[in-house]
């Protein structure tokens, strides 16, 4: 698998994703969204964010190794042991409590993706594996917010 390719497009995915969202300013499903509380935004956001780190350390190593302070806490993360786990099962279930209300369809969606993304990192599965459910869980993180969110000061 050409890794530079996917990261790129997935990349180009999610920024294609949050300008459209930008452009709009309005979920595309209006009928089918849901209000983020700024408590609940502000959970998904440091959720994505460490989701984020924690993919970044395993892959991104020597970049996140460049930043101080973050290497002690990418070297945990990439010992995969309990630190690991810990580092990235409480942020995809805050991700999944931030993003609650959303469409059921989608919560499922996003549950089972978080899931595959961790069960293939922690259990012996082929790399090709772990990257198809990154790539599954990227695409469906990025279409929640631009198809389903309001924003904390949307009208209801």
């Amino acid at each position: 698998m050409n890794q530079p390719f996917l990261w790129g497009g997935l990349l180009a995915f999610a920024v294609a994703a949050g300008s459209v969202r930008f452009v709009v300013g309005y979920p595309l499903l209006r009928r089918r969204s849901v209000r983020v509380g700024p408590v609940g935004a502000a959970a998904a956001a440091v959720s994505a964010l460490a989701l984020v780190f924690h993919c970044a350390a395993m892959f991104f190593g020597p970049w996140i190794d460049a930043v101080p302070l973050l290497q002690a806490p990418a070297d945990m993360v990439r010992a995969l042991g309990l630190g690991s786990h810990i580092a990235y099962w409480a942020p995809a279930a805050a991700l999944v409590a931030a993003w609650r209300r959303v469409w059921w369809p989608a919560l499922a969606a996003i549950v089972i993706t978080l899931a595959g993304v961790g069960v293939t990192m922690y259990w012996p599965y082929p790399l090709v594996v772990h990257l198809a459910w990154l790539t599954a869980v990227i695409i469906v993180g990025s279409l929640i917010p631009t198809l389903l969110l309001r924003g904390p000061r949307a009208a209801a």
